[in-house]
Formats: structure tokens, sequence, C-alpha cells
């Protein structure tokens, strides 16, 4: 009887322990498993730079940084002729002009933002500049674009706080050999207009070399090189080429349309139209020592 007993006993001790081993595996699985789920949510849910949350519901995660949202033309103003327009050209803002007719005083350079701000111009961006010319419509009747060349130092200090007063847009057409250089904004600056928006970045190619007296190899050198340094530290597609000088010839016209650019700047003076074609547009020279009024009389003398 005895025996029997502890045979009793053996039997479910084992089936006990059998049984808690099952319950054991079982739990565990079950928290792998949630464990899992949990780590999938997690990747598959990101906070975009606005701070909203969202889902990726592809293999590629979403990147931080937002696209920016491109030009509405649905409500610009279609025209029957072609639109011709001012593109104004500026190099540096200082009160040093020391007869340089390449520097404008800031003091001058405000005058002419407050006189377009008080005329009803609408200030373009590269962007807003290429669909103008390329959709013949507009997003106001006055418009004009202004460009600086160069890229120097004093855009930044004085130029970038000018068009802010106002909320008034240019063009700054940076030379990427001057990044570091004594007198020339740096990356940081760079970003800074870049990212806000009032100011967008377009190339003057690397050296700041007359590209009609170079072979194509150095041409493409020159348009690439520029193009890739501003895509990749601005995250952007840069659209337009400033030729140095205003030098070129139908080969850099050729090579700059291969490389990926949509327009380019000349020094010629006159009016931006089309038909001048989209890689030979003219600009205003605006020199030193015009006051509103004169810088008025300016625009409108070619018109």
């Amino acid at each position: 009887m005895k025996k029997w007993i502890w045979l009793v006993s053996i039997l479910l001790i084992v089936e006990v322990m059998v049984v808690g081993m099952f319950l054991m595996k079982n739990r565990t699985n079950s928290a792998n498993q949630i464990k899992n789920k949990s780590q999938q949510e997690t990747k598959l849910i990101e906070v975009g730079s606005d701070g909203k949350m969202t889902t990726d519901t592809s293999s590629d995660s979403i990147s931080d940084k937002q696209k920016k949202e491109k030009p509405d033309t649905s409500k610009w103003l279609s025209s029957e002729t072609e639109i011709a327009f001012p593109i104004l050209m500026y190099h540096s803002l200082t009160t040093s002009t020391d007869g340089n007719t390449l520097k404008v005083p800031p003091a001058e350079f405000k005058e002419h933002l407050k006189w377009l701000k008080d005329n009803g111009y609408y200030t373009l961006s590269t962007e807003e500049a290429y669909l103008v010319l390329t959709e013949q419509k507009k997003p106001a009747d006055k418009i004009v674009w202004i460009t600086l060349d160069d890229g120097y130092l004093n855009n930044f200090e004085a130029g970038f706080p000018a068009l802010k007063e106002n909320n008034q847009h240019a063009t700054i057409n940076y030379i990427t050999s001057k990044m570091g250089s004594d007198n020339y904004f740096n990356l940081d600056q760079m970003k800074e207009m870049a990212d806000s928006s009032i100011i967008d970045i377009q190339s003057h190619t690397v050296n700041h070399l007359e590209l009609n007296t170079l072979s194509d190899e150095q041409i493409k050198t020159e348009l690439t090189d520029s193009m890739a340094f501003l895509n990749k530290n601005l995250d952007q597609q840069t659209l337009m080429i400033c030729y140095p000088v205003g030098r070129y010839d139908e080969r850099v016209v050729q090579i700059a349309q291969e490389t990926g650019y949509k327009l380019a700047l000349t020094t010629e003076p006159g009016l931006a139209r089309q038909s001048d074609g989209l890689f030979a547009l003219k600009r205003v020279r605006i020199n030193p020592g015009l006051s509103g009024e004169m810088f008025g009389q300016t625009i409108t003398a070619y018109q």
C-alpha cells in the first residue's frame, strides 16, 4: 500500500513539473512576441521636423527634414503676351564703396527694398522665376527678382535682416570655393538663410572663372562641383547658374543643361523674358548712389 502511494506521489510531482515548464514556455513566447511587436511599432512611428508623428508605411524611412512645398501657381495671373520682368543685380553691401560700382551701401539697399514694397512689387524666388518664365503666369501684377552675386558676408549681416524686415525674397549666387574665406558667409550662415523663406542659394561656380575660356572638362567641373556642394549641404536641387563676369558661349549653355541646371543669368542689360532663352537671362545692374526715387526710375525705365 505504501509503495502504491509513493508511486502516485512521484507521478503527481512529474505532472506538475511538466505543466509548469509548459506554462513558462508559453509565457516567454508571448512576452517575446509582445516585445517584437512593440519594437516594430516603435520603428514605424517617426516624429517629423514639424513635431507631428508620422507612420512609415514603406521600406525606406521618412526623412526628418520635410520637403519644401512647390509654389502653387493655380491662382497666378495668366498673360496673353510674353511676361518680362527685371532681375536686379547686386554684389557687396558695404559703406566702403571706394568708387567700386559693385558695392552698394546697406542704407541704399534698404531704400530700394522700401521702394519695391511701397510700389507693390512681389519679390520672386528662383523657383518662382522659373515658373513665371516657363508657364507665362505670375503671382502678382508687378514682379521682380533680386539677386546678389558672390556670397559676401555683408549679404548675411546687412542684406538678410533688411529683407526679413520687409518679408521680401532674394537669391544669392555663391562661389563655393569661397567657403571658409574672410569676407564671405560660412556654411552655418548659408544654411540659416536657405532654411528661411527669405533667401535661396544658387550657383556662381566653384572658382568664378570666365567659363568661355575653359575646356569642356573644366566647365563641367565648375558647374557640377558647385551644384553638388549646394545640393548636399542645403538638401536642395540647385536650379540656376550665374555666369561669372557674364561670360558664356554655346558650350557653356549645353554643359549647363546637361548638368541639370534649368536657367542661367548673364550680366547683359535688360528685362528677363523666355524668348531670350532660359540660359541667357538679362539683368538690371544696380549701382551705388541711387536713392529710392532714382532706383525706381531705373526700374521703370526698362518697362
